[in-house]
């Protein structure tokens, strides 16, 4: 291995870091022809949509997703010479942008797999998401299993051992909100998102999505990808096409993915991204990992 280029898992995060200005760094960069090619896919000017908002177009899940789909694969295609990856991983949409960096499909099919999962989702059912702050998730766990015919909530993200996502219908989320601020917890914070992903309530998502899975063209990867549910490796284009369904209505395990590197061996994490989100998360579980963060063709 040349010096520049460094071991590492290769990390894309998901919805949330859509924001105006989210592309500023490809801009005027070889990569941006990924930007031109996503817009006559999707019927308009993403790239301005990244560059220039308006903020609530980019905030809908229908355009968010491919928004950052297309800005991360950019991101990494700039970067991806000086490093070498061993593994990828990805935080719920970034999973999709972990399987494309390794091979799994075509910058295309990616695109249109992204701009039908947010189109799908951002139609699904009603519900919302929270962010509970200083509790153990057994804990939350264990008070989403006591809500019962009070509402509907579940363990949508493992993010750390101090911060868990749960998502339900409002009442669900509401009723959970005030179990886990009696028990304890720092803080419940409201998400703004329109659904309750990663949760049973997305099954008829699930099943529209499974059809346009089914016509993907898949190939094996020629890097593994660590599932969502922090222990598949997938490489298999089967294994692959199921993980993609599956996930949007079951939880992100991102705390025993990130555990996962450190039991492989793995030392560097590098976060694909136009600006920090997993990085500060995954050092919470593996502080012992050497982190970097990408935003553009420099570091």
């Amino acid at each position: 291995m040349t010096e520049s280029k460094r071991a590492t898992c290769i990390a894309f995060p998901g919805q949330g870091i859509q924001k105006p200005g989210m592309a500023s760094t490809i801009v005027g960069t070889p990569a941006w022809r990924f930007f031109e090619e996503a817009s006559a896919i999707v019927g308009y000017n993403l790239g301005k949509f990244c560059l220039e908002g308006p903020e609530d177009v980019l905030n809908n899940t229908s355009h968010a997703q491919v928004a950052i789909f297309v800005t991360c694969y950019s991101l990494w295609q700039l970067s991806k010479e000086r490093y070498e990856a061993e593994l990828f991983v990805g935080h719920s949409l970034g999973e999709i942008t972990a399987l494309g960096a390794a091979g799994a499909f075509s910058f295309a099919e990616g695109v249109r797999l992204t701009k039908a999962r947010g189109e799908l989702m951002a139609g699904g059912p009603q519900g919302g998401m929270a962010a509970v702050l200083g509790l153990d998730v057994e804990v939350v766990y264990e008070l989403c299993a006591s809500i019962g015919p009070e509402g509907t909530c579940q363990v949508a993200n493992e993010n750390s051992p101090a911060q868990t996502v749960v998502s339900g219908d409002a009442r669900g989320v509401e009723r959970l909100t005030t179990l886990a601020r009696e028990k304890g917890a720092k803080r419940v914070v409201p998400l703004n998102v329109s659904g309750p992903f990663h949760s049973g309530l997305m099954e008829p998502v699930a099943k529209e999505f499974a059809n346009v899975v089914e016509e993907l063209d898949i190939r094996p990867c020629h890097t593994p990808v660590l599932s969502n549910d922090g222990e598949s490796m997938l490489t298999n284009p089967r294994e692959i096409k199921e993980k993609l369904v599956t996930q949007i209505t079951g939880p992100v395990r991102f705390t025993r993915q990130v555990q996962k590197l450190a039991q492989m061996g793995l030392e560097e994490f590098v976060e694909v991204s136009p600006e920090s989100l997993l990085v500060s998360i995954a050092r919470r579980i593996e502080p012992n990992l050497h982190f970097t963060l990408v935003t553009g063709g420099g570091i």
